[in-house]
């Protein structure tokens, strides 16, 4: 695992270590907050509207957790639906919880607003969050690798951290492909999201989006952990590299002629449909077309295949199961009153 992003799940409360650790009493809510740089901060505000004096709070907030779904987002309204299906498995894994989504792409969330959809921003869903009276909140980020779009989700869900302010607990849901054991996981997803009609001898190419962040090299961890059981496997990305002249290069070199070109993509938005498979002359299947290729391409993305989906729900089990404090009960369907 690369240094670049922590291993695990990071919490509000003590377990979040990249910070300065100085304890904070403020008399209610989490007593050991490890997120200070000035020691011993008793909160001594005037901006007080509930009757209390200076940091000594009465009873204690009961806990009431929630859930925040954290995703590039699509304007297409077809390629919504995976995001649609997969809120499905989160209420129902936990009933009776608070769910709600916010969008990091800021292009995605204006042509949301457009067109009448919901399209919080992470800031946004979080200030929304805490009024309805959540304490105890998991982030879980549906992002590919850990990079600019999951740690801008990430710091600015910690940021909400504060025991009168914003939330007592905040916990992180990794992205898809985060440790090691992501990679292997996911990799073994690949047999069931690769078209079943593909030939072993025709070559893939998964098409990732890419980011400029150290995070990008999960792209090549995985394609390395993928080819050990497929070698005639390939993952390009949009942005970063290996781009598609790289997968060009690659594919003339192998002597391919067939390559089913698949979407490495939590939904099949704008990038999918125009960027990777696309008619125009710069998409990826032009492109190979027009270097004497035979492309057969696939609309999909990895959040509407059950074993992708499986990862995710796992990884916000991880991020619930960390938030302290809380009887974990959802099996029985009282997780949102366990706590009262």
């Amino acid at each position: 695992m690369s240094s670049h992003h922590p291993r695990g799940h990071e919490h509000a409360c003590g377990h979040h270590h990249d910070h300065h650790h100085g304890h904070e009493h403020h008399g209610c809510g989490c007593g050991h907050h490890h997120d200070h740089a000035h020691g011993h901060d008793h909160d001594h505000h005037h901006d007080h509207d509930h009757g209390h004096g200076h940091g000594h709070c009465g009873q204690p907030k009961a806990a009431r957790p929630g859930i925040l779904l954290a995703a590039f987002g699509a304007a297409i309204a077809e390629a919504r639906g995976g995001y649609d299906a997969f809120e499905a498995l989160v209420r129902a894994r936990f009933p009776g919880l608070p769910v709600r989504w916010a969008y990091t792409a800021n292009k995605v969330r204006r042509k949301l607003a457009a067109r009448g959809y919901e399209h919080d921003s992470v800031a946004v869903a979080l200030s929304r969050l805490h009024d309805e009276g959540v304490t105890h909140l998991a982030v879980q980020s549906l992002h590919t690798v850990p990079g600019v779009e999951f740690h801008w989700t990430r710091d600015q869900a910690m940021a909400f951290r504060h025991p009168r302010k914003g939330f007592l607990e905040v916990s992180l849901g990794r992205p898809l492909l985060d440790s090691d054991d992501d990679l292997a996981l996911a990799a073994e997803c690949l047999a069931g999201y690769i078209p079943a009609e593909r030939a072993p001898s025709e070559a893939v190419v998964l098409v990732g989006h890419g980011t400029y962040h150290a995070g990008h090299e999960r792209y090549a961890a995985f394609e390395a952990v993928a080819r050990r059981r497929d070698e005639n496997l390939h993952l390009g990305t949009l942005m970063g590299q290996p781009g598609c002249d790289a997968i060009l290069q690659r594919l003339a070199a192998t002597g391919a002629k067939r390559v089913w070109l698949v979407p490495f993509m939590s939904v099949p938005g704008h990038h999918v449909r125009v960027d990777i498979c696309g008619d125009g002359p710069r998409s990826w299947k032009s492109r190979m077309q027009s270097a004497g290729l035979t492309v057969l391409t696939r609309l999909s993305g990895t959040i509407e295949h059950p074993c992708f989906q499986a990862r995710w729900l796992d990884h916000l089990e991880t991020a619930m199961a960390a938030l302290p404090g809380l009887t974990h009960a959802h099996d029985d369907g009282e997780a949102a009153h366990a706590h009262h």
